[in-house]
């Protein structure tokens, strides 16, 4: 009996999240999964595995190994198309790959300038595009002369670091004990970026681009800790701004995608609003993480992921309006010993919680937030309004309380990142 014929378009993804094979699948995509077993828990990539047509591992510290296995495996499956929206180290080399195969969706340059800090100014500043000031060295033994030059208060950013790991306000000259503990828990040396401190308010753009065409999705509202480090706190989606301003910060993105030369998927761009008008941070060729896709779809019925795949078949995704406003708080509890935790179950029970997720345990060692990786938990709640969806938001942050080292503590007063909404 002759075996059916497997005529789907066949993707090969770079450490595909479980979501984006089902999804992807669910479009009529064959879907093959390269993934570093290093980067997830053995049960979450077992779902993957039992999820994905085709599911091979590889060291994506050794690049050369990881180009040879995307090769490889896009070879023997013929893949039509290799695409990589997960962590934005590895990027550019399966997008090299994919470019050598002419199985791209993006040309790998373009994507070089998403995940390079370093050559994202250097093209924003060749562009004439939202002037930074910026001095990019090459070891940490350089950075106290570069934070000199640029003046105090500066951004030192690791270029080779993501999840706000290690970035960092210098804002005198003693911070420089500070700082050099920070970047040695990451056993981190370079290279850096040391821009000059941008003050205003942060905003992220989600956008979905096809054929070079760049739509914006949303503009999300970031909230952010106390310095000298710069963990986020939460975001509101959409962001509450004032037409002008929201039309300003769109445009600039959309420079931003064309001038690096991006045509296809998402990409979330981080920007600040200053006195001199919106200025670039980042961006990054992928979604927004923080559980801004879950904010996305409360707030206008769009699933963005879903989306991805479904304009990668060939049917790009309707625009949505807003037609509610959605929170994302993280909890910040101060270190200590977990001796009990209070109101979890009655804020999980509260109707308008879409998702709370607590980390810590009675017995737990509570450790000190210092990257997005470290905070102990989310909770996600949504209103009709930004106020309904703040109020909301307060009430679950009130009724939440972890008793650490005896000293009851509320999740809505937890340190600097557990100030209220």
């Amino acid at each position: 009996m002759t075996a059916p014929v497997d005529d789907r378009p066949r993707l090969l993804m770079v450490m595909p999240y479980r979501q984006f094979v089902r999804k992807a699948q669910d479009e009529g995509f064959w879907v093959g999964a390269i993934w570093d077993p290093r980067l997830q828990t053995p049960e979450y990539l077992d779902d993957v595995r039992a999820l994905a047509d085709v599911f091979v591992t590889a060291d994506f510290r050794d690049e050369e190994l990881l180009r040879r296995t995307i090769r490889e495996v896009a070879k023997e499956h013929r893949a039509s198309v290799i695409y990589h929206i997960g962590r934005e180290e590895t990027m550019a080399a399966a997008y090299e790959v994919a470019e050598e195969l002419h199985v791209e969706v993006n040309p790998a340059e373009a994507v070089r300038f998403l995940t390079d800090k370093h050559a994202m100014r250097d093209l924003l500043a060749a562009r004439g595009l939202s002037p930074v000031t910026f001095e990019a060295v090459a070891t940490r033994r350089e950075v106290p002369d570069a934070v000199r030059r640029i003046g105090r208060p500066a951004v030192v950013k690791p270029t080779a670091l993501a999840g706000s790991r290690g970035v960092f306000l210098w804002q005198e000259e003693a911070d420089l004990a500070v700082w050099t503990a920070l970047v040695e828990q990451y056993d981190y040396d370079g290279p850096f970026l040391v821009e000059e401190y941008l003050r205003g308010p942060e905003y992220s753009v989600e956008t979905l681009s096809r054929d070079g065409e760049h739509r914006i999705v949303g503009i999300t509202e970031k909230l952010l800790g106390a310095p000298p480090l710069f963990v986020e706190a939460g975001h509101v989606h959409p962001a509450p701004l004032p037409p002008e301003r929201r039309q300003a910060v769109e445009d600039l993105t959309t420079e931003l995608l064309t001038a690096c030369g991006y045509r296809f998927g998402p990409a979330h761009t981080e920007v600040i609003w200053t006195a001199a008008g919106p200025r670039i941070v980042e961006s990054q060729a992928r979604l927004g993480g923080d559980r801004i896709p879950r904010l996305v779809q409360l707030a206008t019925g769009l699933d963005i992921e879903q989306a991805i795949f479904a304009s990668l078949a060939g049917t790009p995704a309707r625009p949505a309006e807003a037609t509610a406003t959605a929170i994302v708080r993280f909890f910040a509890f101060p270190p200590g010993h977990v001796d009990e935790i209070r109101g979890l179950e009655k804020a999980a029970g509260l109707d308008h919680v879409d998702e709370l997720s607590l980390k810590l345990h009675p017995g737990d060692t509570v450790t000190e937030v210092r990257d997005s990786k470290s905070r102990h938990g989310h909770v996600i709640v949504s209103g009709a309004s930004p106020d309904e969806a703040r109020r909301r938001c307060a009430e679950v942050l009130a009724a939440l309380e972890v008793v650490i080292d005896g000293t009851p503590v509320r999740a809505d007063h937890a340190g600097a990142l557990g100030a209220a909404v």
